[in-house]
């Protein structure tokens, strides 16, 4: 497992101080995401939360999964770790596909 949460259905006018303070009842956070559309800086629904420990990683999930907040249900599970993507070279025209 890990410390890493993937926070999810989370209501659109939510804070970070709020969903902080949510699972700081659990335990420790170390840090949180909470991640935001980067044209209009308006939340997209969904978090990254650190908790300090594994254990308390899981105690998160096991009280905060499916619990109403701000009238939604979250969704709350491990994160995901990313795979480092495949590196791809561009054409030299950007791989811009062009209609003839």
């Amino acid at each position: 497992m890990g410390n890493r949460l993937y926070v999810s259905n989370i209501q659109f006018n939510a804070s970070e101080e709020g969903i902080r303070a949510l699972f700081s009842e659990i335990g420790a956070v170390e840090s949180l995401n909470l991640v935001k559309d980067s044209r209009t800086g308006k939340p997209k629904g969904f978090a990254f939360v650190v908790m300090a420990s594994e254990g308390e990683a899981e105690k998160a999930i096991e009280a905060l999964n499916g619990t109403l907040f701000l009238g939604r249900p979250l969704s709350v599970s491990v994160a995901n770790t990313q795979q480092p993507r495949e590196r791809r070279d561009l054409e030299p025209d950007g791989n811009k596909k062009r209609n003839k």
